[in-house]
């Protein structure tokens, strides 16, 4: 029996053994799912760059509710998760995109894993939450690994998914100090 007490983070092995998992009872129920994962989740499994998540931030595609619902409370009781542990509130946020852009990240027998591609630097800007939120850490390496160097190509690929009236002090306040940490001038 789980330990309730003691609720785990949701490292990359985890997150992956969770996947795993997910896709068997997917095909013992003949179900096929496609799973958009967002945030935290995205740089632990994807971009290694947190050691763990506390939950899922995720959207899923169109299938049985029902059975998915059941899946889902069967997987949390297995791998002693939180009862939050899917977190499908970036459907908020996700209103405010002009519009996805998502590649596959792993693909099993019954699930479908997809990530976004750059637009997940431009919901890190909008978000420009304050610490503790990671957005200004994930900010700066997004921009390494996709090699943004300049604020007209971190504007261009924000601008890409974020409406302009969205961008506002907060946000060109996180430019310039991502711009500063990241050795350049975005004044």
């Amino acid at each position: 029996m789980a330990d309730l007490n003691k609720i785990e983070l949701i490292d990359k092995n985890k997150a992956l053994e969770i996947f795993c998992y997910l896709n068997e009872r997917l095909k013992e129920n003949q179900l096929q799912l496609d799973i958009t994962i967002y945030g935290g989740v995205v740089m632990t499994i994807v971009y290694d760059n947190r050691p763990a998540t506390k939950d899922i931030d995720c959207i899923f595609s169109e299938t049985n509710s029902r059975l998915l619902e059941n899946i889902l409370k069967l997987t949390q009781r297995t791998f002693n998760l939180s009862s939050d542990w899917i977190n499908e509130e970036i459907k908020e946020p996700l209103k405010h995109i002009l519009k996805e852009d998502k590649e596959i990240f792993k693909v099993y027998s019954n699930l479908k894993i997809l990530k976004p591609t750059d637009q997940l630097l431009a919901m890190k800007v909008l978000a420009a939450r304050a610490e503790p939120a990671k957005d200004f850490m994930d900010a700066n390496l997004l921009c390494r690994k996709i090699n943004v160097t300049t604020r007209e190509k971190l504007m261009e690929i924000v601008l890409k998914y974020i409406p302009a009236t969205l961008i506002g002090e907060r946000q060109l306040n996180f430019i310039k100090y991502l711009g500063e940490d990241l050795g350049y001038d975005w004044e």
